[in-house]
This record gives C-alpha cells, structure tokens and sequence, in this order.
C-alpha cells in the first residue's frame, strides 16, 4: 500500500467517524413530534416570559399557555404554522443604526425551543472554542480573557515578536446567504422534517434581499450567524494550525510570530470567506505590531515588554459619561433630574470599568461627580438628618 492509498484510507476512517457521531446527535434530537415535545414546548415557552412579564401580550400568552402550547404544537406538527409579522423598529447603539426585527411570542416560544433541542446541539460540536458570542458560559468577557490567555502563551514562546490581523465581516446579519444557511442544514440536519422546519424559519424572516440576510431580534438567526463562519474557523485553527485566533461574532483577531505569513493567511482567509459569500470589510482589516496597542470589540489591549497584559475600557465611553453627568448637573438644579438617577448611571459607568485595568479613569469619573454634586448631596444628608430629628 503507498503513502497515498494509506493517507485516503485514514481520511475515509475520519470521515466515516465523523458521520457517525453526526447520527448519533440526531438520534438523540429524535424526531419532530420529540424535539418538540409538549413539555419541551411548555418549557421554552414560561422561559420567553422571563423579563417582559409587564407586557400585555406576554401577560395573555402565558394566561392562555396550557391551551395555547398545545395548538401551537399541533400546528408545527401538521406543517401549518407559519409565523406573524415581526415588528420592526430602530435602534441608534452609540451612533449605530441597528434596525430590530422582533417576533411575536408566541413564534419565540417555537423558535427557542428550536434552538435549545435542534440547532445548539447540531451546530456547537462543529464550532471552535474560540468562538464565544452567543453560547452559554460564554460571552464578551469570555472572549477578551482567552485573548489574554493566547497573548500569554505567544509571549513565552516568541516574545513580542509577529503581529496581530484584525478582521471584521462587512454587514454580517444583513448579507448572510440563505444558500449556505440551507447546505448545512442539509449537511447536519438529518430528519427531513426537522430540517424542513429550520428552512422555513430561514425562509420566512423579515429581510431586505431576496435569499439574503438574517434579522436581528430573532433567535434562531443568531445561533445561525454564530454558526456560519465555523468552515473558515476549523480552517484557521485545523489546517492552518494557527493557535492565537478566534473571533466575537464578526470581529477576528489572528497572531502570528511571521509578519509575512500572517499577510499570506490574510488573504486566504478573505478568499474563503468570500467563497461562501460573506464580505469582509477590508478598509477595517489591519495588521498591528505586538509592540503597539491594539483594539479587540472596543477593548484596548497592551503587551508590555515584561509580558504583562492591560485591558483598557472603550475611551469614548469615558467621553460619553463626562458630558451626561455635566448635562445632568444642570437638570437636576432645573428640577428634571434627580440625584438618584445621577447616582445610578454614574455606578453603572463605574461597574462596566471595573471589568479593566481603568482604576485611574475611575477616579476620574468619581472625582467629577463629586465636583459636580457634592455639594448638593451633602445638603441632602443633612435636610433628611434634620427631617428625622
């Protein structure tokens, strides 16, 4: 037997492996009439309460759930629910225009229970451990301490030599495919009706495009957009055999000692992506020297030459929290503000801080709210000490 009859035979051993851990997850997933159970169902559905209960549909839908569960599962499982009309509204994050496309609850009730027993159990043993948005036990802080942990272990083998590629997905949610969302779920759905149900919910969401782009606000388009990027992931990690990378939904960072491979991994990483026809927004893709400061999901991070690592907070949101607490001064003393609400917000700016190496802007941020209110809380004090005397 040759190299290559031997090298095929262990690719066809991986393989045949792979597909059967592949059909051991959908047997456990089961069928339609199991992944959506009436207690799974029933389940998900006190769980899409949590948080809105001062709403009046949520308020209805859960008065109504035991009758309501029941026909909704009995419409998933005759295939003749189809889902209503999402409400679309805008949101402006820090300058971002984010439009939100938001189901009604009772499509969320299907649509999480569809994520918890279909695509979370399908979709997470493809993904790398780099890949930390939307998991549970997972998050953005998840996310900047294994960067911290990676820039420690290139340290001890290479110094603060090579660099970091900064790489960011051009309009993720907005210019998903639905051709590649349809192949994988051919690829890893194996029930026909379970996969048929994950295709509608593609189908049938609120966008712009024809056959392209997943909304916000919906759940099943989130576990789908952490997914879709896992073929170029495993090829990163995989075959490139990079270990500093990983990424936050569309943001990546890659490190390597070799400024001239990461340039040549660059490039290929750009093909592949655009391959399965996601852009990738190259006025935002930089390389920075690891003997420069670099900023990972408005994070700063710092390699200092003894191998210590900062983490700095996003510098505008210190800017942003200046100029409300001036702004608030004045309309506290015209009567609209309270120095309640004043103490609030300044603690919440505080907390997001402490999550960093920022103590000096914290003593900033305290130091001008006392200039600012000292003095008015200190005649506070003493009016409710008179007041009670």
């Amino acid at each position: 037997m040759t190299s290559e009859e031997r090298r095929e035979a262990r690719y066809k051993r991986r393989r045949a492996r792979r597909q059967a851990r592949l059909q051991a997850r959908n047997a456990a997933i089961g069928t339609l009439e199991e992944a959506f159970s009436y207690r799974a169902m029933f389940y998900y559905g006190k769980k899409c309460c949590n948080g809105v209960r001062w709403k009046q549909s949520t308020q209805n839908f859960e008065l109504h759930l035991f009758s309501g569960t029941a026909a909704r599962r009995r419409q998933v499982l005759d295939g003749t629910w189809k889902p209503k009309k999402c409400s679309h509204f805008i949101l402006k994050e820090r300058g971002k225009i984010r439009p939100i496309d938001a189901p009604h609850i009772t499509d969320r009730q299907i649509h999480k229970t569809e994520c918890n027993n279909i695509l979370i159990p399908l979709y997470t043993p493809h993904m790398i451990y780099d890949n930390g948005a939307s998991r549970r036990g997972m998050g953005l802080h998840f996310a900047y301490h294994r960067l911290e942990q990676q820039l420690h272990w290139h340290f001890r083998r290479y110094g603060r030599a090579g660099a970091v590629l900064l790489l960011d997905l051009k309009k993720f949610f907005p210019s998903a495919p639905h051709a590649t969302i349809y192949q994988r779920h051919q690829r890893l759905i194996l029930d026909p009706s379970l996969r048929g149900l994950a295709d509608s919910i593609v189908a049938s969401s609120p966008c712009p495009t024809p056959g392209r782009g997943m909304p916000l606000g919906v759940e099943p388009s989130q576990q789908e957009m952490v997914a879709l990027p896992s073929a170029v992931d495993n090829f990163i990690k995989c075959q490139a055999g990079v270990h500093v990378a990983g990424h936050y939904m569309d943001d990546y960072y890659i490190v390597l000692p070799d400024v001239e491979e990461l340039k040549k991994l660059g490039r290929e990483i750009v093909k592949r992506f655009e391959a399965i026809g996601v852009p990738v927004n190259k006025r935002k893709c930089k390389i920075i020297p690891l003997t420069k400061p670099f900023r990972f999901c408005k994070a700063r991070f710092t390699l200092t030459e003894s191998g210590a690592i900062k983490i700095n907070g996003s510098r505008d949101g210190m800017k942003r929290a200046r100029r409300k607490l001036k702004l608030f001064r004045k309309e506290v003393d015209a009567g609209t503000r309270t120095l309640a609400y004043v103490e609030q917000y300044k603690e919440s700016q505080s907390a997001y801080y402490r999550n960093f190496d920022d103590h000096g802007r914290l003593l900033r941020l305290r130091r001008l709210e006392y200039a600012l209110f000292g003095g008015l809380k200190c005649s506070e004090l003493s009016k409710t000490a008179a007041a009670s005397a």
